[in-house]
């Protein structure tokens, strides 16, 4: 039970801080490159798209070795996505989080914790990510761990 009340919180906390982070008000430096998500990013949850939230609010930054995609605003405020993925040939998931329908998933290996799973493809300036994302059911959270199949796909400039 304690294990599962730290993996939730942490849970929140990691998607707290990844939706902030991807909510505007930075400013690219010169060194990185933004791209807007334009309605072209696509996130499925479950086999269909996440509702409530705005494609065209989904931006992808590289910047410093990373690529961090995120959405701004969202319909409601009750769906939201964060993904920091290393800038390589064969990019890997370093975190992701996302909030469906209130309930905070991730996708985390912190200090051999791991939570969730994710692989990454590329084409061109395509990004495609799959997996399945964990986290607690918060409105009943006593019912143990929820895992959804998650797909994400993104053009990164």
């Amino acid at each position: 039970m304690k294990r599962l009340l730290a993996t939730a919180i942490g849970t929140i906390g990691c998607a707290s801080a990844l939706v902030a982070c991807s909510s505007g008000g930075h400013i690219a430096s010169p060194a990185s490159s933004v791209s807007t998500g334009g309605g072209g990013a696509q996130v499925q949850v479950g086999g269909s798209a996440l509702a409530g939230l705005d494609p065209a609010s989904v931006t992808c930054v590289k910047q410093g070795g990373k690529i961090t995609i995120g959405s701004g605003s969202t319909a409601g405020g009750k769906q939201a996505l964060g993904v920091v993925m290393t800038d390589e040939a064969s990019p890997k998931v370093e975190s992701m989080a996302m909030v469906v329908d209130g309930n905070a998933l991730s996708v985390s290996n912190n200090m051999g914790v791991k939570v969730g799973s994710a692989n990454v493809s590329v084409d061109g300036k395509t990004y495609t990510i799959t997996g399945q994302a964990q986290g607690a059911d918060m409105k009943n959270p006593m019912a143990g761990m929820i895992t959804k199949d998650f797909n994400i796909k993104v053009t990164c400039g």
